[in-house]
């Protein structure tokens, strides 16, 4: 078993010497206490492993993800997404009790070619855009057109108002 130390992953090839995902060499005595990333999840899914894993009394921690936009603290939303990290000694309970309950497949281990189409394709499926300067855009366009909304629903029901009471003044 190897273990990447900037990744926190696990990979089961004994012949690999960098891993997939940032290319840093891969260690092959990890510490049994060294933490593994072993699911990523969010909303329900977040809280149903996580209410497993405790049931269970296996030790993890709850890291939300790096590139989350922030947005979820102004409308108090669940973070998008979540990485579950578990102690290397407890990987394999872990890891059968999350294939046990749905959470992961057995074959969890994607190849490179899997992974990088993954990638486009939830970079195709995102709603929101990638930079933080379309982000920003796109939120103060938000923001005016919610003002604008607001003023036109007040100018409208000013116009009605007299119309629908005859004594307002």
């Amino acid at each position: 078993m190897k273990y990447c130390t900037h990744c926190k992953r696990i990979f089961k090839n004994e012949d690999m010497q960098s891993c997939s995902k940032c290319s840093r060499k891969l260690i092959s005595d990890p510490n049994q206490y060294s933490p593994v990333n072993i699911v990523t999840a969010n909303g329900f899914e977040l809280e149903r492993i996580k209410a497993a894993l405790t049931d269970s009394k296996i030790p993890f921690t709850v890291q939300e993800a790096e590139k989350d936009t922030g947005i979820q603290i102004l409308n108090s939303a669940p973070p998008e997404n979540c990485t579950i990290k578990v102690p290397l000694g407890y990987y394999t309970e872990a890891n059968d009790l999350l294939i046990g309950i749905g959470a992961i497949n057995e074959a969890e281990e994607l190849s490179e070619e899997d992974e990088a189409r993954l990638k486009e394709e939830r970079k195709k499926d995102s709603l929101l855009p990638e930079t933080p300067g379309k982000r920003f855009l796109s939120s103060l366009m938000f923001i005016i057109f919610f003002i604008l909304m607001i003023a036109a629903v007040i100018f409208i029901t000013d116009l009605i108002t007299p119309f629908i009471n005859p004594y307002y003044s």
